[in-house]
């Protein structure tokens, strides 16, 4: 008896599990495999920064569970993709199950090969899937680049140029003494966490058309916004002469350190003039104690200031654009800070002299309720108007109420308080201006006049008045 009921134990649980198993059987016909690309594109990748992984799915539409019969690159071990099936990476996987209703994902990775080009060259292949009844075909395209590659570099007196792009690891100083010139259209990539310190001199000679880019390695189309994937641009104490003309500095750390390179009122240290600062984990522009002219130029999506003016200095802004609507966290810093002064490691306040931070024909805007913060200190009898000067001439700002009382002395003439500028898209960043914006012909002429081309080239004489900020509005 206890033989018999052995035996029908063993056959029910073999029955049970062969009920259990999964049948893979793929549908013919109609019920065909599906996906969520025909072409996997690669942006640019650089033939020293290694691989870069893309995906994609392959969906089973029916209730019935299919088994693929093979996945193949068709440049098999020859190729320069690889790929990665249900964690079986490989030129060729087989038997790949996909449940009914469900779908998998295919990773590729890509590794470009250096080539002697100088410009961005193609590679390309594809990916078969093997059925029953079909073949489909993915087709792979990836761009690359030959760059010249600086790690820890030390430069003496040189120039950069656009023949090929820049990549930089860890850091590059500019040495005491020294001048790096760059070229228009010379294209800078950083690495993550790469810097590029000046002691000496930065002289950046980007056109209109031709803009000095200084950003990442990540070149894929979601890193293109994504603030802190390098570190930043610093011009050291001692440097001096810099002129940065039409750039992008965008995708850092901080954007452009600018420490204590000296106050003279004559020949300022830093001209910045039609350059784009944007997608900054933390302060776009950040200086101290230092003289700057700025014109024509964009500071937006920050994650804290725009614009920080410390330490005191001398500080003059023409037809700029500060907005920051910054989403990638909370931003409780306002987008244009200005202040004079430092606090030490033993919570000492050290107050500097403020010469001079004027405003003319700008914007500073942005999603918070408060864009400006002024935070002063002065020494015991010193007059205050002596130590701190501000103006804010024909330009729209956002700022409480209370800060307009308390500094209705630095508010001039043509100031506009808390009135939508109207930029065409914030979530685009385009800071250029809609058909009805208040900024519009709302500058004070003597400016434009000294300024009489925007960021783009076009030209604010024409019109009856300039418009505030860095661009001017064309109708079309």
């Amino acid at each position: 008896m206890a033989f018999r009921f052995s035996i029908i134990l063993f056959f029910l649980s073999f029955t049970l599990f062969w009920r259990c198993e999964r049948e893979y059987v793929l549908q013919g016909g109609s019920q065909e495999l599906s996906f969520s690309t025909d072409t996997v594109a690669f942006d640019t990748v650089f033939t020293s920064v290694g691989s870069v992984t893309q995906n994609f799915r392959v969906y089973n539409p029916v209730q019935e569970d299919v088994i693929i019969d093979a996945v193949e690159l068709a440049g098999g071990d020859d190729s320069d993709f690889i790929l990665n099936v249900n964690g079986t990476a490989g030129s060729m996987v087989h038997d790949v199950p996909v449940r009914g209703n469900d779908s998998l994902f295919v990773f590729v990775e890509v590794n470009v090969n250096p080539t002697s080009e100088n410009s961005p060259f193609v590679v390309s292949d594809s990916i078969f899937f093997y059925t029953r009844d079909q073949i489909y075909t993915i087709h792979l395209l990836a761009y690359g680049q030959n760059v010249i590659p600086l790690r820890k570099e030390t430069l003496k007196t040189q120039t950069f140029t656009n023949e090929k792009p820049y990549l930089i690891y860890d850091w590059v100083v500019v040495d005491t003494a020294e001048t790096l010139t760059i070229e228009p259209g010379t294209k800078l990539h950083f690495h993550k966490d790469a810097s590029l310190i000046v002691f000496g001199s930065l002289q950046v000679n980007g056109e209109v058309d031709e803009p000095v880019i200084f950003t990442s390695d990540r070149l894929d189309e979601w890193y293109k916004d994504k603030p802190g994937q390098w570190g930043y641009i610093q011009l050291m104490p001692g440097s001096r002469d810099h002129v940065i003309n039409n750039a992008v500095i965008s995708n850092s750390t901080m954007g452009l350190v600018v420490d204590s390179v000296g106050i003279e009122e004559e020949h300022p240290p830093l001209y910045l003039n039609n350059v784009r600062i944007e997608h900054i984990a933390s302060q776009g522009l950040i200086a101290q104690n230092s003289s700057i002219v700025a014109s024509n130029s964009v500071f937006g999506d920050c994650g804290s200031a725009s614009v920080a003016l410390t330490v005191g200095g001398d500080y003059k802004f023409y037809h700029c654009t500060i907005a920051n609507y910054f989403t990638w966290n909370y931003r409780s810093t306002p987008a244009l800070v200005i202040s004079n002064y430092y606090t030490d490691a033993n919570g000492k306040e050290w107050p500097y002299t403020l010469n001079v931070a004027n405003f003319y024909n700008c914007i500073v805007y942005g999603r918070n309720d408060n864009e400006l913060k002024l935070d002063f200190k002065i020494d015991e009898n010193k007059d205050f108007a002596e130590w701190i000067n501000v103006n804010f001439d024909h330009t729209l700002l956002k700022v409480r109420d209370e800060a307009i009382t308390a500094w209705s002395h630095a508010f001039g003439e043509g100031v506009l308080f808390n009135e939508e500028p109207a930029f065409i898209d914030i979530n685009k960043y385009d800071y250029q201006l809609d058909s009805v914006s208040v900024a519009r012909d709302a500058g004070a002429w003597d400016v434009g006049r000294d300024y009489p081309e925007d960021i783009l080239g076009n030209s604010r004489t024409k019109d009856k008045a300039p418009d505030l900020g860095a661009y001017e509005r064309v109708d079309k």
